[in-house]
């Protein structure tokens, strides 16, 4: 092979141009018909195994897209489900385990004269816009 490439494309280019100009000197070669008989049929499997590659590549590429798809479509799906757990059952239900889902402990009762610690206290809530004059 005088080709320094050496692809799959590159040998069968070089095979399929060996075999055809084997078969316009035929008749100065005409012992030779069974060694291209054997390289004609190893051509033909190539291409059709480069086929089905080829084939197979596309259908992955689009089975991928797919499944990005399907990834999209069950995250949503399966937070819509979760919140409908969470919704149905109460944020305090220890049956949220079982769903692996967080659940709010029982509320804890203040003491008299005991504040929220960490909020602050409450701003002017009234609905008057006369008291917010200053």
């Amino acid at each position: 092979m005088a080709t320094r490439n050496r692809s799959f494309a590159d040998f069968i280019t070089h095979w399929t141009r060996l075999l055809q100009a084997s078969e316009a000197n035929q008749p100065i070669l005409p012992d030779l018909a069974l060694l291209k008989g054997i390289l004609q049929g190893v051509v033909d499997e190539l291409k059709v195994i480069t086929a089905r590659q080829d084939a197979h590549r596309a259908s992955m590429h689009t089975d991928t897209l797919r499944l990005q798809e399907l990834m999209v479509q069950g995250r949503d799906v399966a937070t819509q489900l979760r919140g409908a757990i969470m919704s149905h059952l109460g944020p305090r239900n220890p049956k949220l385990a079982e769903f692996r889902l967080r659940f709010l402990g029982k509320p804890r009762a203040l003491r008299k004269g005991e504040e929220l610690k960490g909020k602050p206290a409450p701003a002017n809530t009234s609905d008057d816009p006369t008291s917010e004059a200053a």
